[in-house]
């Protein structure tokens, strides 16, 4: 399995008029099906200033990329321990 690139990954901020900020957005689907961002910090609805920008970009605006760390098992997720049910 490879290894996800958070510099070829892209996120999605916009101005939250709540915050008074840019923020990070997540997508909200209403019970129609349509789509819609919300802010991430207060869920208020994000109408204007939308755009995707790469870690770098996200990094300036204050926001911090943490990398995962594995369990200590030595291969990340789906080796056992963490709390994973081992078979009998």
């Amino acid at each position: 399995m490879a290894t996800p690139s958070l510099g070829s990954t892209e996120f999605v901020l916009g101005y939250c008029e709540a915050c008074n900020k840019d923020v990070l957005t997540h997508i909200d689907v209403d019970a129609c099906g349509d789509e819609t961002r919300r802010c991430l910090h207060c869920d208020a609805q994000i109408i204007a200033g939308l755009r995707t920008v790469d870690a770098d970009e996200l990094e300036a605006t204050g926001y911090a990329l943490v990398e995962a760390r594995g369990c200590g098992g030595g291969g990340g997720c789906a080796v056992g321990g963490c709390g994973m049910r081992q078979p009998s």
